[in-house]
């Protein structure tokens, strides 16, 4: 009866250990997660991600995100400019201002997630690197001013000739860094809360605040 008892206590503690280590092993856990916030920079812009990701470590997280962001960036520059009528046959001048730049952005990024603690509330730290995929609108208001009708190229004046400051479409890398926390709503399903500082390289750099669910 003492052998056999003995042996119970060996492999249930055998089970136990070979739990541990499983739930300690690099890749052992996946999860998905969908955050829903805002983009603030003078302006605030809708923000969607969608999340998966994986245990390095107890208490480090690594992940994947992608999502669908809308910034704005408020400019508030004046343009003078020139064309040419077909129908006048002459050239044009004018001027308008630049309010604000509209972009739609296409996130992709890889991150980490380091937790200070892990309980029902499970705060944590948070960097990621990635690119943005973007497009953009330019918004735009007419000024009734300096509207002049020339016969020649070389009539136009000399302000009126210069190009508009160029908006740039070049790649666009982000860098973020932010705290966060999980509240365990049950076994399997977590609310996260989350606040992000987006470095947006040629767009414009955002705060992001995040709210959704991980499973």
């Amino acid at each position: 009866m003492k052998n056999l008892s003995f042996l119970f206590v060996i492999l249930f503690c055998t089970n136990l250990f070979s739990q541990e280590n499983d739930i300690n092993r690099s890749f052992s856990q996946f999860k998905l997660g969908a955050l829903t916030g805002v983009n603030v920079t003078k302006s605030v812009g809708g923000l969607v991600l969608i999340e998966g990701n994986t245990n390095l470590a107890s208490n480090i997280n690594m992940k994947v995100m992608v999502g669908y962001s809308k910034i704005y960036k408020k400019e508030g520059y004046n343009v003078k400019g020139y064309g040419f009528s077909d129908i006048f046959k002459k050239y044009i001048t004018g001027s308008y201002n630049v309010d604000r730049i509209n972009y739609d952005v296409f996130p992709i990024a890889i991150g980490f997630e380091y937790f200070i603690m892990k309980d029902k509330l499970s705060p944590y730290i948070i960097s990621e690197a990635g690119y943005n995929f973007y497009s953009f609108h330019v918004e735009e208001s007419d000024i009734i001013s300096g509207i002049g009708y020339y016969d020649t190229y070389d009539e136009i004046p000399a302000e009126y000739r210069n190009k508009p400051p160029a908006i740039s479409n070049a790649n666009s890398y982000l860098l973020g860094f932010g705290i966060g926390t999980n509240y365990k709503l049950s076994s399997v399903i977590n609310l996260d809360i989350r606040y992000l500082y987006q470095f947006n390289k040629n767009i414009a750099n955002t705060n992001q605040f995040l709210v959704g669910i991980n499973f």
